[in-house]
Protein backbone atom coordinates (compact mmCIF):
# COMPACT_ATOMS: atom_id res chain seq x y z
CA UNK A 1 0.00 0.00 0.00
CA UNK A 2 1.41 3.40 -0.96
CA UNK A 3 1.61 6.23 1.51
CA UNK A 4 -1.14 8.82 1.21
CA UNK A 5 -0.16 12.41 2.05
CA UNK A 6 -2.06 13.97 4.90
CA UNK A 7 -4.24 16.92 3.98
CA UNK A 8 -5.08 19.91 6.10
CA UNK A 9 -8.80 20.47 6.67
CA UNK A 10 -10.12 21.94 3.41
CA UNK A 11 -7.09 21.09 1.26
CA UNK A 12 -7.61 19.87 -2.30
CA UNK A 13 -9.56 21.32 -5.20
CA UNK A 14 -12.10 24.10 -4.72
CA UNK A 15 -15.32 22.59 -3.37
CA UNK A 16 -17.19 25.84 -2.75
CA UNK A 17 -20.64 25.98 -4.39
CA UNK A 18 -21.07 27.65 -7.77
CA UNK A 19 -23.98 29.44 -9.39
CA UNK A 20 -26.51 31.53 -7.49
CA UNK A 21 -24.84 31.08 -4.12
CA UNK A 22 -26.61 34.15 -2.70
CA UNK A 23 -29.88 32.21 -2.79
CA UNK A 24 -29.13 29.62 -0.12
CA UNK A 25 -31.52 29.67 2.87
CA UNK A 26 -30.11 30.93 6.15
CA UNK A 27 -28.95 28.36 8.69
CA UNK A 28 -31.81 29.45 10.93
CA UNK A 29 -34.31 28.65 8.17
CA UNK A 30 -32.62 25.31 7.51
CA UNK A 31 -32.77 24.56 11.23
CA UNK A 32 -36.49 25.28 11.52
CA UNK A 33 -37.22 23.08 8.49
CA UNK A 34 -35.07 20.28 9.91
CA UNK A 35 -36.97 20.38 13.20
CA UNK A 36 -40.30 20.04 11.41
CA UNK A 37 -39.23 17.02 9.37
CA UNK A 38 -37.46 15.32 12.29
CA UNK A 39 -39.46 13.07 14.61
CA UNK A 40 -36.81 11.83 17.04
CA UNK A 41 -33.58 13.07 18.56
CA UNK A 42 -31.05 12.48 21.31
CA UNK A 43 -31.90 14.32 24.52
CA UNK A 44 -28.85 14.93 26.71
CA UNK A 45 -29.19 15.85 30.36
CA UNK A 46 -26.68 16.12 33.21
CA UNK A 47 -26.33 13.43 35.86
CA UNK A 48 -25.79 14.31 39.51
CA UNK A 49 -22.08 13.64 38.91
CA UNK A 50 -22.04 16.13 36.02
CA UNK A 51 -21.80 13.64 33.17
CA UNK A 52 -23.86 14.14 29.99
CA UNK A 53 -26.51 11.44 29.59
CA UNK A 54 -28.02 10.91 26.13
CA UNK A 55 -31.23 9.08 25.33
CA UNK A 56 -33.52 8.76 22.31
CA UNK A 57 -36.81 10.70 22.48
CA UNK A 58 -39.67 11.63 20.17
CA UNK A 59 -40.37 15.34 19.84
CA UNK A 60 -42.61 18.02 18.38
CA UNK A 61 -41.58 21.61 17.65
CA UNK A 62 -43.86 24.40 18.86
CA UNK A 63 -44.44 27.57 16.81
CA UNK A 64 -41.08 28.97 17.93
CA UNK A 65 -39.18 25.75 17.26
CA UNK A 66 -38.90 24.71 20.91
CA UNK A 67 -39.04 20.91 21.27
CA UNK A 68 -41.84 19.28 23.24
CA UNK A 69 -41.25 15.76 24.57
CA UNK A 70 -43.23 13.20 26.55
CA UNK A 71 -41.23 11.32 29.17
CA UNK A 72 -41.78 9.22 32.26
CA UNK A 73 -40.89 10.28 35.78
CA UNK A 74 -38.97 7.01 36.01
CA UNK A 75 -36.67 7.94 33.12
CA UNK A 76 -33.10 8.94 33.91
CA UNK A 77 -33.37 12.18 31.94
CA UNK A 78 -36.41 13.21 34.01
CA UNK A 79 -34.51 12.60 37.24
CA UNK A 80 -31.60 14.60 35.85
CA UNK A 81 -33.80 17.49 34.67
CA UNK A 82 -35.46 17.84 38.07
CA UNK A 83 -32.08 18.52 39.68
CA UNK A 84 -30.44 20.42 36.78
CA UNK A 85 -32.69 21.44 33.90
CA UNK A 86 -29.91 22.32 31.45
CA UNK A 87 -30.19 20.06 28.43
CA UNK A 88 -29.67 19.71 24.69
CA UNK A 89 -31.46 17.93 21.86
CA UNK A 90 -29.64 16.64 18.77
CA UNK A 91 -31.69 16.01 15.62
CA UNK A 92 -30.48 15.05 12.16
CA UNK A 93 -31.67 14.27 8.66
CA UNK A 94 -32.79 10.74 7.93
CA UNK A 95 -30.13 8.76 6.08
CA UNK A 96 -29.69 5.28 4.68
CA UNK A 97 -26.96 2.79 5.52
CA UNK A 98 -25.17 3.74 2.29
CA UNK A 99 -22.83 6.69 2.04
CA UNK A 100 -21.39 8.99 4.68
CA UNK A 101 -24.05 10.04 7.22
CA UNK A 102 -21.94 13.05 8.19
CA UNK A 103 -22.71 14.81 4.90
CA UNK A 104 -26.27 15.33 6.14
CA UNK A 105 -27.56 18.21 8.24
CA UNK A 106 -27.87 18.07 12.02
CA UNK A 107 -28.91 20.53 14.70
CA UNK A 108 -28.18 20.78 18.41
CA UNK A 109 -30.59 22.84 20.50
CA UNK A 110 -29.31 23.99 23.88
CA UNK A 111 -31.57 25.29 26.63
CA UNK A 112 -33.53 24.52 29.77
CA UNK A 113 -36.21 21.90 30.28
CA UNK A 114 -39.46 22.70 32.05
CA UNK A 115 -42.75 20.93 32.62
CA UNK A 116 -45.36 21.87 30.03
CA UNK A 117 -48.44 23.35 31.69
CA UNK A 118 -51.64 24.77 30.22
CA UNK A 119 -50.77 24.07 26.59
CA UNK A 120 -53.22 21.32 25.68
CA UNK A 121 -53.09 22.17 21.97
CA UNK A 122 -49.39 21.34 21.92
CA UNK A 123 -50.07 18.07 23.69
CA UNK A 124 -52.73 17.19 21.10
CA UNK A 125 -50.36 18.11 18.27
CA UNK A 126 -47.69 15.89 19.78
CA UNK A 127 -50.07 12.93 19.89
CA UNK A 128 -51.11 13.59 16.29
CA UNK A 129 -47.48 13.42 15.20
CA UNK A 130 -46.74 10.45 17.48
CA UNK A 131 -50.03 8.51 17.74
CA UNK A 132 -48.32 5.54 19.39
CA UNK A 133 -47.70 7.76 22.42
CA UNK A 134 -51.42 7.81 23.20
CA UNK A 135 -51.03 4.40 24.83
CA UNK A 136 -49.11 5.88 27.74
CA UNK A 137 -49.75 9.64 27.55
CA UNK A 138 -52.41 9.37 30.26
CA UNK A 139 -50.25 7.37 32.64
CA UNK A 140 -49.74 9.28 35.90
CA UNK A 141 -45.97 9.04 35.67
CA UNK A 142 -45.76 10.54 32.14
CA UNK A 143 -45.50 14.28 31.59
CA UNK A 144 -44.92 16.69 28.72
CA UNK A 145 -41.77 18.78 28.90
CA UNK A 146 -40.54 21.66 26.75
CA UNK A 147 -36.95 22.64 26.00
CA UNK A 148 -36.77 26.45 25.98
CA UNK A 149 -34.05 27.01 23.40
CA UNK A 150 -31.27 29.44 24.31
CA UNK A 151 -28.73 28.68 21.60
CA UNK A 152 -28.37 26.46 18.52
CA UNK A 153 -25.57 24.81 16.57
CA UNK A 154 -26.30 23.88 12.95
CA UNK A 155 -24.06 21.67 10.84
CA UNK A 156 -25.05 21.43 7.20
CA UNK A 157 -22.32 19.02 6.13
CA UNK A 158 -18.58 19.17 5.60
CA UNK A 159 -17.31 22.71 6.30
CA UNK A 160 -20.80 24.16 6.80
CA UNK A 161 -21.56 25.06 10.42
CA UNK A 162 -22.68 27.97 12.57
CA UNK A 163 -23.98 29.04 15.96
CA UNK A 164 -27.20 31.03 16.14
CA UNK A 165 -29.12 32.84 18.85
CA UNK A 166 -32.48 31.70 20.12
CA UNK A 167 -34.14 34.75 18.55
CA UNK A 168 -32.61 34.11 15.12
CA UNK A 169 -33.82 30.53 15.34
CA UNK A 170 -37.32 31.25 16.60
CA UNK A 171 -37.92 34.13 14.16
CA UNK A 172 -37.00 32.03 11.11
CA UNK A 173 -39.70 30.22 9.16
CA UNK A 174 -39.78 26.66 7.94
CA UNK A 175 -39.64 26.27 4.18
CA UNK A 176 -42.98 25.88 2.35
CA UNK A 177 -41.53 22.92 0.43
CA UNK A 178 -40.43 21.07 3.57
CA UNK A 179 -42.96 18.26 3.23
CA UNK A 180 -42.86 17.93 -0.57
CA UNK A 181 -39.17 18.44 -1.35
CA UNK A 182 -38.07 14.82 -0.99
CA UNK A 183 -40.63 13.57 -3.51
CA UNK A 184 -39.75 16.31 -5.98
CA UNK A 185 -36.03 15.58 -5.64
CA UNK A 186 -36.52 11.87 -6.27
CA UNK A 187 -38.75 12.60 -9.28
CA UNK A 188 -36.20 14.95 -10.85
CA UNK A 189 -33.33 12.51 -10.34
CA UNK A 190 -35.26 9.45 -11.54
CA UNK A 191 -37.07 10.96 -14.52
CA UNK A 192 -35.46 14.27 -15.48
CA UNK A 193 -31.68 13.88 -15.34
CA UNK A 194 -31.46 15.88 -18.58
CA UNK A 195 -33.24 18.81 -16.94
CA UNK A 196 -30.85 18.72 -13.99
CA UNK A 197 -27.94 19.07 -16.43
CA UNK A 198 -29.57 22.03 -18.16
CA UNK A 199 -30.03 23.78 -14.82
CA UNK A 200 -26.39 23.47 -13.77
CA UNK A 201 -24.90 24.06 -17.22
CA UNK A 202 -26.94 27.17 -17.98
CA UNK A 203 -27.44 28.70 -14.54
CA UNK A 204 -25.36 26.72 -12.06
CA UNK A 205 -21.92 27.84 -13.22
CA UNK A 206 -20.70 24.45 -14.48
CA UNK A 207 -21.10 24.47 -18.29
CA UNK A 208 -19.10 21.25 -18.70
CA UNK A 209 -21.07 19.26 -16.14
CA UNK A 210 -21.45 15.58 -17.03
CA UNK A 211 -23.95 14.54 -14.40
CA UNK A 212 -26.11 16.46 -11.96
CA UNK A 213 -28.21 15.16 -9.10
CA UNK A 214 -30.66 17.36 -7.26
CA UNK A 215 -30.00 17.23 -3.52
CA UNK A 216 -32.16 20.09 -2.29
CA UNK A 217 -35.00 22.43 -3.19
CA UNK A 218 -36.44 25.27 -1.15
CA UNK A 219 -38.33 28.55 -1.47
CA UNK A 220 -35.27 30.24 -2.98
CA UNK A 221 -34.01 27.66 -5.47
CA UNK A 222 -32.44 24.25 -6.14
CA UNK A 223 -29.15 22.65 -5.07
CA UNK A 224 -27.31 20.04 -7.15
CA UNK A 225 -24.38 17.69 -6.68
CA UNK A 226 -22.45 17.88 -9.95
CA UNK A 227 -19.81 15.69 -11.54
CA UNK A 228 -17.39 17.06 -14.13
CA UNK A 229 -13.83 16.44 -15.31
CA UNK A 230 -12.57 18.89 -12.67
CA UNK A 231 -14.21 16.95 -9.82
CA UNK A 232 -17.40 16.96 -7.79
CA UNK A 233 -19.00 20.22 -6.77
CA UNK A 234 -22.23 21.69 -5.47
CA UNK A 235 -24.22 24.01 -7.71
CA UNK A 236 -27.00 26.41 -6.79
CA UNK A 237 -29.76 27.62 -9.13
CA UNK A 238 -32.13 30.33 -7.87
CA UNK A 239 -35.80 30.67 -8.72
CA UNK A 240 -36.84 33.99 -10.32
CA UNK A 241 -38.86 34.79 -7.21
CA UNK A 242 -39.29 33.50 -3.67
CA UNK A 243 -41.94 30.79 -3.24
CA UNK A 244 -44.55 31.28 -0.56
CA UNK A 245 -46.65 28.11 -0.69
CA UNK A 246 -46.16 24.39 -1.45
CA UNK A 247 -48.22 24.49 -4.66
CA UNK A 248 -45.59 26.72 -6.31
CA UNK A 249 -42.90 24.02 -6.39
CA UNK A 250 -43.83 22.33 -9.68
CA UNK A 251 -44.62 25.49 -11.68
CA UNK A 252 -41.42 27.16 -10.45
CA UNK A 253 -39.24 24.24 -11.61
CA UNK A 254 -41.05 23.78 -14.92
CA UNK A 255 -41.18 27.50 -15.63
CA UNK A 256 -37.45 27.97 -15.10
CA UNK A 257 -36.65 24.91 -17.22
CA UNK A 258 -38.77 26.18 -20.12
CA UNK A 259 -37.11 29.56 -19.90
CA UNK A 260 -33.62 28.07 -20.04
CA UNK A 261 -34.49 25.72 -22.90
CA UNK A 262 -35.74 28.66 -24.95
CA UNK A 263 -32.36 30.35 -24.51
CA UNK A 264 -30.27 27.36 -25.64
Amino acid sequence: MTDTPELEHGDGHDVSPTGDTHSFPSDAELSRSLMVTSATGVLSTLTSEGYPYGSLVSHLADNAGNPVILISDLAEHTKNARSDNRASLLVDTAHTSEGDPLVGARLTLIGQLRLLEGESELEDSYLTKHPYSADYANFKDFNFWKLDVERCRFVGGFGHMSWMTASDYSNAEEDPFTHTASGAIQHMNDDHADANLIFVQERGGIPKAKEAQMVGVDRYGMTFHVQSDSGDRMSRVAFPEVAKEPAQLEPFVIGLLRSLRSEI
